[in-house]
């Protein structure tokens, strides 16, 4: 053990006395205090530094303490945070004794206002709720003195506006500056209609696809077609609360499939009070499609929504001759498998179930002028591919024409088109982006190339590691040399206006010449129908 000597001891006990004895001396015929402030009128938000010497001319700013209105403050610098006048002294203790400097006051004047900003909480309300109006200074002082709102140009009695029909609104304010009076710039609120959701589905399972059709029970008016299809009728009460504003919105959840898989919602079409099997449905149309993002269940996010705007449909569901003709059963579909996600994601080992779906309409509850429709579906969830004939004219080349028959004249007509491209084999479809040509009755109507966008935003929801995205962000010149469509996206609905279609015979052609298909592998599903008022 290492000794400490007697002469170390003898050396820190010299030092504290000398501490000591300096302190005595500093303090030494200190009596009296005096406080000094570099301002003694600021502006609210801004400092004044105090200072306090002793009657010896010791600065003791770093070791007096400071009182503002008789409460103790952090530091020697006060920033007051409102107007008024404020008494300040500072305190120093001198052995037993505690000295209080000489009262200083400290007047704090308001900021001068320069310009008032107006605003509105929230700024988008359905019709029926209520927008609370402010104004705020330039100084950041919220005014509610001397204030006037108007709402359109027209003065309104307080800051309380409650819109009686929907629509966009101009809101300015004014406010009375001692005399000066200054006007805000004006802002745009949206009153919006009520939003009414109708849910089809609620977290129903999807089953491995390929297996027998499982026998779980499923919820109520609901049919489970196969493991990877639901179907379920709307009744008159659901169909009687949507408008002509449409929005459907698929949620999907991760389960037991780890894999991109292609989803969709059908209409199927059974004549009216005739049960539903597949040999009954009349008319089939697929309104939506989507690809499901890269999940592993126990990482979130664990689900993605998809949302399509379907005006068109509610059209269809309100036709009084339609109704008359039809039950209308909405279909949701994907088909999943669980072979890799039994060894990749923990809790899916022996399991077999793929995803559950939810299904919503949202939409207004807007009365709106009805207009017969007429619908023809073309072709439902085909596939286009060169390799055989089932998917084209010609051997050999990626080219469908369809023929269909229009029975009444009719105007506003659109052609509602849905393809995607697949075939995740080497140098397949899914990685190489083709141009495909439109065509109605022999005459070009469009010409596109799927993708062209970045998949970044969808990153998020693919949280099982995959291929497509890899280890770290793509540019968007990546995303543009393979990328047809998203882990995680709806597949767009390309609507083409065709404005008047006549009675008669009609033809639907598509074609991509550059497809190849590598291996006789991969496929163009390809849904289109045509809509218009009689």
């Amino acid at each position: 053990m290492k000794k400490t000597t007697t002469q170390f001891f003898t050396f820190i006990a010299a030092f504290l006395m000398l501490i000591s004895c300096n302190k005595d001396e500093d303090e030494a015929g200190i009596t009296s205090l005096t406080l000094s402030a570099t301002a003694t009128t600021v502006q609210v938000g801004d400092g004044t530094i105090l200072t306090v010497l002793s009657n010896t001319n010791v600065d003791l700013t770093s070791v007096a303490t400071f009182y503002v209105n008789d409460t103790q403050i952090a530091s020697n610098i006060f920033v007051p945070e409102t107007a008024g006048e404020y008494k300040v002294v500072a305190k120093y203790i001198v052995g037993d004794q505690t000295l209080t400097s000489n009262e200083i006051t400290i007047n704090a004047t308001a900021v001068p206002i320069t310009g008032i900003t107006v605003t509105a909480t929230p700024e988008i309300i359905e019709i029926g709720q209520n927008f609370t109006l402010g104004v705020v200074a330039s100084n950041m002082a919220q005014l509610s003195a001397g204030v006037t709102y108007y709402v359109n140009d027209t003065a309104i009695a307080s800051n309380i506006f409650t819109p009686t029909q929907t629509g966009s609104y101009t809101i300015k304010a004014t406010y009375d500056n001692n005399g000066q009076l200054l006007t805000a710039s004006p802002i745009t609120v949206t009153v919006t209609p009520v939003m009414t959701e109708v849910t089809i589905f609620n977290k129903v399972v999807f089953y491995d696809g390929y297996a027998a059709t499982v026998s779980n029970p499923v919820q109520a008016g609901t049919i489970r077609k196969s493991n990877a299809a639901y179907v379920t009728k709307l009744t008159p009460t659901q169909i009687a609360s949507l408008s002509n504003k449409l929005k459907l919105k698929v949620t999907i959840g991760a389960l037991c499939d780890n894999y991109d898989r292609i989803g969709g919602v059908f209409i199927n079409m059974v004549d009216k009070g005739t049960a539903f099997t597949v040999d009954n449905v009349t008319k089939r149309l697929e309104v939506g499609r989507f690809i499901t993002p890269f999940m592993n269940k126990n990482i979130s996010p664990k689900e993605v929504d998809y949302i399509f705007d379907t005006d068109n449909l509610a059209l269809l569901f309100n036709d009084p001759a339609i109704n008359d003709l039809y039950d209308f059963w909405i279909e949701l579909n994907v088909f999943g498998v669980p072979y890799a996600a039994q060894t990749q994601v923990s809790g899916c080992q022996g399991r077999i179930d793929v995803f559950e779906g939810t299904l919503k309409f949202i939409s207004t509850d807007e009365s709106y002028d009805h207009i017969n429709q007429l619908f023809v579906p073309i072709v439902t969830y085909q596939e286009l591919k060169n390799y055989d004939l089932s998917g084209t004219d010609v051997l050999g080349q990626t080219v469908r024409t369809y023929s269909f028959n229009v029975a009444s004249n009719i105007t506003n007509a659109k052609l509602y088109v849905i393809t995607s491209n697949h075939g995740a084999n080497a140098n397949g479809e899914e990685y190489n982006r083709r141009e495909h040509f439109i065509s109605f009755d022999n005459s070009l109507i469009d010409t596109y190339i799927p993708g062209g966008k970045s998949c970044e935003p969808f990153r998020v929801y693919n949280t099982q590691g995959n291929g497509i995205y890899g280890p770290t962000p793509r540019t968007l010149a990546q995303w543009l040399s393979f990328n047809n469509w998203c882990p995680g996206d709806i597949i767009p609905i390309r609507v083409y206006d065709l404005q008047n279609v006549n009675q008669g015979n009609h033809t639907f052609k598509i074609e991509v010449p550059d497809a190849v298909f590598a291996n006789n592998e991969g496929y163009f599903p390809v849904s289109v129908y045509l809509q218009g008022d009689l």
